[in-house]
């Protein structure tokens, strides 16, 4: 039997790494991919023990080490695809939102390119005044050359963001090329799930009782935003499970069929469940809310797909598997984080500091209405509002779109809404015209992961954390390549 297993192991994982369509580039390149969605996080992880270094990347400025690596990673594994000989399928269905991600690249390409003062002035005043007022008091204390005139009131800080942006974009390419076969698929999602419950379970170890659980991030709500990436897929594997189960449950002796039919399902609903409780336990609650959102949604959007037969009571069997996973984890965590959840907390959503965070954000998307201030430049930008109740160095918007509008302009925060939404509905139409039962369930587990982080992204700025926004795009060209499977 041991022998058997392990036949069907070194099977599965020689089909997984080296299909029949595969080169040994191809095979590296997947490899490359499974290896980054496990360690993604751990590249910012220690952040204690890194904090300081970094890659200077020209003018003096100094991309964090984290970032680097992401990118580096990122480009490696697309041109080891793109010098393979897999061809590559085409991308044409992907018009709007790649061209959108592009198009945001260029913003910032544009937002870091040398300026003259008159048409500074005439396209973004403010950013005029701002390098004009460099200059005079650079020429007063005798410095060095004043700074070209630009867009982008912090260039190194755009820079970073626009190799990040390549970057997403490149893995979304890399791991919908890789991931076109289905055992592919099943060791890219199952590596995130093995990676999301170790997390769990290392920072339930490590961390002290009783504190809100981080894991390897620095702030509680993004670990609690990386978490509904891997929720998303574990009710994909849930959901597919209801779907493909019943035919394994045929058998006429019972024991027979409550091995083969229930225990799986019950192994998916407590990992589910898992994966529920690391969120709980951040105590975040925008985390929790857009995680219990997500899934309500995905309970009542799965059985609507045109190959699900018996609707009512496969609707009835996931809505049963989730409340069983839910109660699970109501007894694992016990009461702290709902009470946590009805508390008031200054720091959180709703709370006047949150609203006038909001509020003096919009004041300084004002300043830079049209091109912004230059992608990663919040923080710059917010300084020149900034009001006294404000008695510390504000850095984010604790808003995605915020963010995106503060330092894209009306421009950035366009071309971010077109990416985001042009994604969701092609996953919507590839998920509804997906006619396998496994197939379909990925891609609904893509737009659940992107769906929750959408609306965690309203009040939290996750798509600022690298390795969550890189896990996404990862993700969903996952779901895109099931969408495509035939």
């Amino acid at each position: 039997m041991k022998a058997l297993s392990g036949r069907r192991l070194r099977f599965f994982l020689r089909e997984g790494f080296a299909p029949d369509d595969a080169d040994r580039l191809d095979t590296l390149a997947f490899a490359l991919l499974i290896a980054f969605a496990a360690g993604a996080p751990f590249l910012y992880g220690i952040h204690t023990a890194t904090r300081g270094t970094g890659i200077a990347i020209g003018g003096g400025a100094v991309m964090p080490a984290g970032n680097f690596l992401l990118e580096a990673s990122a480009f490696l594994m697309t041109a080891v695809v793109l010098l393979s000989k897999l061809r590559v399928r085409s991308l044409r269905p992907l018009a709007i939102p790649m061209s959108g991600l592009i198009a945001l690249a260029v913003l910032g390409l544009f937002q870091v390119l040398p300026l003259g003062y008159g048409t500074l002035d005439r396209i973004a005043p403010v950013n005029a005044q701002i390098y004009h007022e460099t200059a005079r008091i650079l020429t007063l204390f005798g410095s060095s050359p004043p700074p070209a005139p630009r867009i982008s009131i912090a260039p190194s800080e755009t820079l970073e963001t626009i190799l990040l942006t390549l970057a997403y974009a490149c893995l979304f390419f890399s791991s919908a090329s890789l991931l076109r076969t289905r055992l592919r698929r099943r060791l890219f999602l199952g590596t995130l799930l093995v990676a999301g419950v170790g997390e769990v379970a290392l920072a339930v170890v490590r961390e002290p009782t009783g504190a809100r659980l981080h894991g390897v991030f620095a702030n509680t709500n993004h670990f609690g935003g990386y978490l509904e990436i891997v929720l998303a897929i574990a009710f994909g594997a849930l959901w597919a499970e209801v779907l493909t189960g019943r035919r394994r449950g045929d058998s006429p002796d019972r024991a027979d069929r409550f091995e083969k039919r229930f225990l799986p399902l019950a192994a998916f609903i407590v990992l589910w469940s898992v994966i529920a409780v690391g969120i709980a336990l951040t105590e975040s609650r925008g985390a929790m809310l857009a995680a219990a959102a997500a899934t309500l949604t995905l309970v009542f959007l799965a059985p609507l797909h045109q190959r699900v037969q018996r609707r009512r009571r496969i609707m009835a069997s996931a809505a049963l598997a989730i409340t069983a996973g839910l109660l699970f984890t109501a007894a694992t965590i016990g009461r702290r984080p709902f009470l946590r959840f009805l508390e008031s907390d200054p720091r959180e959503i709703g709370s006047d500091a949150r609203v006038a965070l909001w509020r003096t954000s919009v004041s300084a998307w004002r300043e830079f209405p049209v091109f912004g201030s230059g992608l990663g430049t919040f923080r710059e930008a917010f300084r020149r509002v900034q009001t006294r109740e404000f008695n510390a160095r504000v850095e984010q918007a604790h808003s995605d779109f915020l963010q995106l509008l503060v330092t894209g302009g009306a421009v950035g925060a366009f071309l971010g809404f077109l990416v985001f939404a042009s994604v969701g509905w092609l996953l919507l139409r590839a998920w509804r015209n997906q006619k396998h039962r496994e197939e379909s369930a990925v891609v609904l587990a893509g737009v659940g992961a992107l769906l929750s982080l959408t609306l965690h992204g309203l009040v939290e700025f996750n798509m600022s954390i690298p390795p969550i926004p890189a896990t996404l795009a990862c993700v969903v060209g996952a779901a895109w390549a099931a969408g495509r499977h035939t």
